[in-house]
């Protein structure tokens, strides 16, 4: 994915930009006329509220609360803060809203998948069932009454991933409308953006999905305005020699990843749905897909799938929803 920035602002316009490492990728955020002084303070606390967020989603951090929710809530019930108990909450809608497209207990299956391909192999059968039976939303367990949350059994794990990122940038982006930002354009590593308003030099931020395998190709442009954009791929665990690439999208109802290579781009009015649904369609058959939707609120969404030919991929625009 581009970030939408190449044509110049008119003149006098003022753009500031800051970015930071922050949940595992790179943060940007560019303000547009907004007094430098003001703009240091709202980069300083957008980066703050970023290493908050971190600190309650991350699986990463030993001492954090989602790593404690993976050591323990197989033996004992957990009661996580509110900010985490309204997050699970989310996801468990999610969950349920996309048939369970959306899940975030596959770690288990994706680090059978990585390990062994790595390797150059498949997982046996038996393996895959025995990940899958560590997977899946229905064995995480809420009480309503006590506000707990309690795993079936051994080896579950969260992994809130791409959601957190999505949760993150609907929080910032609020927290900057709130502070009178009319024009702001955040992103996570070009995977994940936001925009507010419009680009300083048109009527929307044009941003363009490029080639997995030529990144100076653009294959389809999203024009954004108050919206955000998500994009999930199979980029390959390893591209094992063979017609059959294995991709890092688990499809949580087979076990297995998505095959070949291809990739899901959703803009929405929300951050958190836009990541949700970048990975539920692309795992999700093309003839389920407008049913699956009618629950949501989306713009427009676009799937890129790349065919092999005399060595090389072309990409071709093989499934859109909306304009």
């Amino acid at each position: 994915m581009e970030e939408a920035l190449s044509a110049r602002p008119s003149s006098g316009t003022s753009v500031f930009h800051r970015s930071c490492f922050a949940m595992n990728t790179r943060f940007s955020l560019v303000l547009v006329d907004i007094d430098p002084e003001r703009a240091e303070a709202l980069a300083a606390e957008a980066e703050y509220d970023l290493r908050a967020h971190e600190r309650i989603m991350s699986r990463f951090d030993n001492e954090g609360p989602v790593a404690e929710l993976n050591r323990c809530a197989a033996e004992s019930a957990i009661t996580p803060s509110h900010e985490l108990w309204e997050i699970l909450s989310l996801c468990r809608d999610y969950w349920q809203r996309t048939r369970g497209a959306f899940d975030i207990t596959l770690w288990p299956l994706n680090h059978l998948w990585r390990e062994h391909l790595k390797r150059g192999e498949e997982p046996t059968e038996q393996a895959i069932a025995q990940a899958r039976r560590q997977t899946g939303f229905a064995r995480v367990h809420f009480d309503e009454t006590a506000r707990t949350v309690r795993f079936e059994s051994e080896g579950i794990s969260i992994d809130l991933g791409g959601f957190g990122k999505g949760f993150a940038m609907e929080c910032l982006a609020g927290s900057l409308r709130a502070q009178g930002v009319g024009q702001a354009f955040l992103s996570f590593g070009e995977s994940s953006i936001t925009v507010l308003g419009s680009h300083p030099h048109g009527p929307a931020w044009p941003v363009g999905i490029t080639s997995m395998f030529n990144p100076s190709q653009t294959v389809h442009t999203f024009h954004l305005r108050d919206a955000s954009l998500s994009s999930s791929g199979t980029a390959p665990f390893n591209r094992m020699a063979g017609p059959r690439p294995f991709g890092q999208i688990i499809d949580p109802r087979s076990g297995r990843p998505v095959e070949g290579y291809r990739t899901m781009s959703v803009a929405s009015p929300s951050a958190i749905e836009a990541e949700v649904l970048s990975t539920a369609l692309l795992v999700t058959p093309r003839q389920d897909r407008a049913e699956l939707l009618s629950g949501f609120s989306i713009i427009s969404a676009v799937e890129i799938v790349y065919h092999s030919s005399a060595g090389e991929f072309a990409p071709s625009i093989e499934w859109q929803y909306g304009s």
